[in-house]
């Protein structure tokens, strides 16, 4: 994968979400795309945001944890 694809998965994630850049990639044969989408969606399914944000909060206020491992726009 270079930059460009990093990018173009990127914004297409951002603008269209994770499942639809995935399925896109499948419909048009975009191997490099759907690899990436595929090693994002396993990094986010492993990752024990509870954890985390336990973690976090020993360390910082608690509004802090949430907002770093929160997946909404801010």
């Amino acid at each position: 994968m270079n930059r460009d694809i990093y990018q173009k998965t990127r914004r297409s994630i951002r603008d269209n979400g994770l499942t639809y850049t995935a399925q896109h990639a499948l419909n048009v044969d975009d191997t490099d795309t759907f690899i990436t989408c595929c090693e994002l969606g396993n990094l986010l399914r492993e990752t024990d945001w509870l954890a985390m944000r336990v973690q976090f909060a020993k360390h910082d206020a608690p509004a802090v944890a949430i907002k770093l491992t929160t997946t909404v726009k801010q």
